[in-house]
């Protein structure tokens, strides 16, 4: 019973990843990497751990029960750790997707504007020439970037995530689970990589 009500967000993404031929494994629950981003009214899912050689190491995802007035709320974190993020030409780097529609909330995305702080400049510039990248917040949902240097209630991670955010709206049937393909997954490496260099 508590197997048919557990969330399988986190083993449908790994089924993803390895049918699209990325070497990953699920790590054991409650391990420190479980707190990357994971405030008190949040709990984690779990982690997933990618063999393969990418700038992306791990993913945790990060679920917000249902309340009264919300929608639950999946938030996946691509952590690329690297002591880059230690250096003040590196720090306080945040950039996030805004999906521009035809028409509000339920309006087919026609554009995507990338908004930016005063370190991150650079960065918005060159994912507005890229047509991949574009797409991607395009058809999986608003991507957000940013540079993290902290400790997360006794696990310290430096380097930047790259995260996905769902809401599983009741009208608008289930749409937590974000399925890849192999050139989406390209993608955030291409993002991972920008950010590293």
């Amino acid at each position: 019973m508590l197997e048919k009500l557990r969330d399988k967000t986190r083993d449908k993404l790994h089924k993803n990843l390895l049918d699209i031929g990325i070497d990953c494994e699920l790590s054991k629950r409650g391990i420190r990497a479980d707190k990357l981003q994971n405030s008190w009214h949040r709990k984690s899912l779990g982690v997933i751990k990618i063999n393969s050689s990418y700038p992306i190491e791990f993913i945790n995802i990060i679920k917000k029960d249902r309340s009264k007035d919300s929608p639950p709320r999946w938030w996946y974190y691509f952590a690329i750790p690297t002591n880059l993020v230690k250096s003040k030409y590196w720090e306080n780097y945040g950039i996030r997707s805004i999906r521009k529609k035809t028409f509000p909330i339920f309006g087919k995305v026609k554009s995507i504007e990338w908004k930016h702080n005063t370190y991150s400049q650079h960065l918005a510039s060159q994912f507005t020439q890229d047509s991949d990248i574009n797409s991607l917040a395009i058809n999986i949902g608003n991507v957000k970037i940013e540079s993290i240097d902290k400790d997360f209630s006794g696990y310290t991670f430096s380097g930047f995530t790259i995260e996905i955010e769902r809401k599983n709206w009741k009208n608008w049937g289930n749409n937590r689970k974000i399925s890849l393909n192999i050139n989406q997954w390209i993608t955030l490496n291409k993002i991972a990589n920008i950010c590293l260099k």
